[in-house]
């Protein structure tokens, strides 16, 4: 049934759009739990509809399958952390590049690195989760490129770093910032999230001043 067609219509006191959004909303909180426990590979649809408490028909109701409620989660989450970062960038316009870089490393870092299971889902477990998933992933790391090297143009337009392919720079430093914050997200105890910032930092100060 589309949603137009549940637009006014109640359900044990509440509308019937409103509880399904709640029960999208369970779905996607309990394949966050399940991709990050089990891993992409090894989960399953009864293994997230037991953890959500709901059926494998309402899942199919909302989903054609964990690809499609891992895409979601994917661009979910990178949304919320690029949105964070845009923000951090944002305030921090015409400081000293590496106030700027600061900024928007710890924006990243705690947006998708202070919940375990977001990191290890977006940062591990969409690699080779299918053709469509690694299609969106590598656009999803090209959209960050740019991004950054935005950013890293912005500070050589004030002398601070020498001009330069940024974008080139930025990509081939990704995987590595995205390990560290995988690595730190689910380490116990975690290391001060001020030293990751630190070493983040200057290796992305690093790289666009080579």
């Amino acid at each position: 049934m589309s949603q137009d067609a549940n637009t006014g219509r109640m359900y044990a006191g509440q509308p019937v759009e409103d509880r399904q959004r709640q029960r999208r909303a369970r779905f996607l909180e309990s394949g966050l739990t399940v991709f990050a426990r089990d891993g992409y590979a090894n989960s399953s649809v009864g293994a997230i509809c037991k953890d959500a408490g709901l059926s494998s028909r309402q899942f199919y109701e909302e989903f054609t399958g964990r690809e499609s409620l891992l895409l979601e989660l994917y661009e979910q989450i990178d949304r919320e952390s690029r949105d964070a970062v845009k923000k951090a960038l944002d305030a921090k316009s015409g400081a000293k590049a590496l106030d700027v870089i600061d900024a928007a490393v710890r924006a990243y870092v705690e947006s998708i690195g202070s919940d375990p299971r977001k990191a290890r889902v977006a940062l591990v477990e969409v690699v080779g989760a299918g053709p469509k998933v690694e299609k969106f992933r590598l656009a999803v790391r090209r959209e960050w490129g740019s991004l950054l090297a935005g950013a890293a143009e912005d500070a050589a337009l004030h002398g601070e770093i020498p001009a330069g392919d940024y974008e080139m720079r930025m990509l081939a430093i990704i995987g590595g910032v995205n390990y560290v914050v995988d690595s730190w997200s689910g380490a116990e105890p975690r290391p001060p999230l001020d030293d990751v910032i630190r070493v983040l930092s200057r290796v992305i100060i690093g790289a666009v001043r080579a």
